[in-house]
C-alpha cells in the first residue's frame, strides 16, 4: 500500500526522529514525554528558549532522554520549522495561539489583536508548518491537535437531548456566515479551517505525506513544569486552592475533560497505526474526550465535589453563579462525547476523571503553583 493509503505513513521509533511543535505548552510538553517513553528521538520545537516559558520548558526537557531542542520555531515565521523537520519521519503539530496567550506580548510577531492572532496562529501558522513539511523529503505524516471546538457548535440548540457528537460533525454546520466570522468564533473557525487546510494539503502532496486530526475537549491533568499552567488546569487548581476561577470568566460552567496523558497516547497510537484513517467514519479525525456519563462535569458542583473527596482538608473556592445584578446565570451542557471511534479504531484508553483531578492538584502543589487553604 502506498503512502496515500496510510500504511507507508505509519511511523515507529526506528524510522528516525519525530518533531513536536508547541513544546512549551501543556499538550506539547506531554507529547514529548509520551514519545520518549516509547523509544522515539524527539525534536522539540520552541519559539523562544530564552523567554521565561522557554527556560522553564528547556529545564524540563533536558531531563528527558533523546530530546533535541530546536529554538526559533515560530508559527508566524516562514521557514522556521525547516531545520526541525529535515530528516524527521512525522510531525506532531500541537502549537496554537490561544485566547489567553494572544495578549500582544506572548506572541511578539502577532498583530496584538486576540481574535486575529488566534485565527492566524491556526491557519497562517499551520501553512508555515505545511510548507516546512513540503520542504522536507522525509516527513510522511502529520498528527494535528485540533479541538472539540471544530466539532460541536451552534447547532447544539437544535439537537435532541443526549445527542452524541461524532467525527462527521463540524461546528460550522448550519451557522450563518456573518455569525461564523464574528471575533468570538475565531478559535472554532481557526480549527475548522486549519483541519481542512491540512487535509487538502495532504491530498495535494500526492501521497508524500498524510494527515490525522485529534479533537480533544478541555485538556487537563498533571503539570510537568510551571509554564504549562493556564486555561482549564489553572481554574481547577484555583478552586482547589480556595480561589474563584478567572478564565474565561468567574462564572460556573460545565467542563468536558480529557486527560492529557490519554490524549497524547492516542496521538502516538494514531501515528503508529497502519490503517487507512481516511476510510474510517468521519475521515482522519478522532474525538478525544472522557467516557460515558462523565462527559460533562459542572465545575462548581461535580468537579468541586471530586476535589473535596480527594482532598478533604482543603477549603475550596467556588465559581460565581449570580451576576452583579443579582440574576442567576444559566448553566447547561448539551455536549455528550464517548470517543467510541478513538477507542475502537486506535485502542485509545480513558482513565477515571478522579485520577486526572488528583494528579492535577498534586502537581500544582508540588510546583508551587497553588498553596491550599486548610479548613478550620
Amino acid at each position: 500500500m502506498d503512502q496515500a493509503g496510510g500504511k507507508m505513513s505509519a511511523i515507529k521509533p526506528s524510522k528516525g526522529p519525530v518533531a513536536v511543535t508547541g513544546c512549551s505548552g501543556f499538550t506539547g510538553g506531554h507529547m514529548v514525554r509520551e514519545l520518549v517513553h516509547h523509544g522515539y528521538s524527539v525534536r522539540a520545537c520552541i519559539r523562544d528558549a530564552n523567554s521565561w516559558r522557554g527556560k522553564d520548558c528547556v529545564a524540563y526537557l533536558k531531563r528527558l532522554p533523546n530530546v533535541e531542542i530546536v529554538n526559533g520555531c515560530d508559527l508566524f515565521t516562514k521557514g522556521s520549522y525547516d531545520k526541525a523537520f529535515d530528516g524527521a519521519s512525522a510531525v506532531f503539530h500541537v502549537a496554537a495561539v490561544l485566547g489567553n496567550s494572544a495578549d500582544g506580548k506572548s506572541q511578539p510577531l502577532g498583530a496584538g489583536d486576540i481574535a486575529k492572532d488566534v485565527y492566524d496562529g491556526g491557519l497562517v501558522g499551520t501553512q508555515n508548518v505545511i510548507d516546512s513539511i513540503n520542504n522536507s523529503a522525509s516527513v510522511a505524516r502529520i498528527i494535528y491537535t485540533s479541538s472539540m471546538a471544530a466539532v460541536s457548535g451552534a447547532k447544539a440548540a437544535s439537537l435532541p437531548e443526549g445527542y452524541e457528537w461524532v467525527e462527521t460533525d463540524w461546528s460550522s454546520d448550519g451557522v450563518d456566515e456573518e455569525v461564523w466570522n464574528k471575533p468570538q468564533n475565531s478559535y472554532a473557525k481557526s480549527k475548522v479551517d486549519t483541519e481542512r487546510l491540512i487535509n487538502s494539503s495532504a491530498e495535494e502532496s500526492g501521497g508524500r505525506w498524510d494527515a490525522i486530526t485529534m479533537n480533544p475537549a478541555m485538556i487537563c491533568g498533571p503539570i510537568l513544569f510551571k509554564a504549562q499552567v493556564g486555561q482549564w488546569i489553572e481554574q481547577i487548581g484555583r478552586v482547589g486552592a480556595g480561589m474563584e476561577p478567572n478564565w474565561p470568566s468567574k462564572y460556573d460552567m460545565y467542563y468536558n475533560i480529557v486527560d492529557v496523558r490519554d490524549l497524547v497516547k492516542a496521538h502516538r497510537l494514531a501515528a503508529e497505526s497502519k490503517i487507512d484513517h481516511k476510510s474510517t467514519q468521519g475521515g482522519s479525525r478522532y474525538i478525544m474526550h472522557g467516557s460515558g456519563g462523565r462527559s460533562a462535569l459542572r465545575l462548581g458542583t461535580q468537579v468541586s465535589d471530586l476535589i473535596a473527596d480527594l482532598f478533604p482538608s482543603f477549603k475550596l473556592g467556588a465559581p460565581a453563579t449570580v451576576t452583579s445584578k443579582g440574576e442567576p446565570i444559566k448553566i447547561e451542557s448539551r455536549m455528550l462525547n464517548d470517543s467510541k471511534k478513538a477507542a475502537s479504531v486506535l485502542g485509545a484508553t480513558f482513565r477515571p476523571v478522579e485520577e486526572t483531578i488528583r494528579d492535577l492538584i498534586e502537581t500544582s502543589i508540588e510546583l508551587g503553583v497553588i498553596e491550599p487553604k486548610l479548613r478550620g
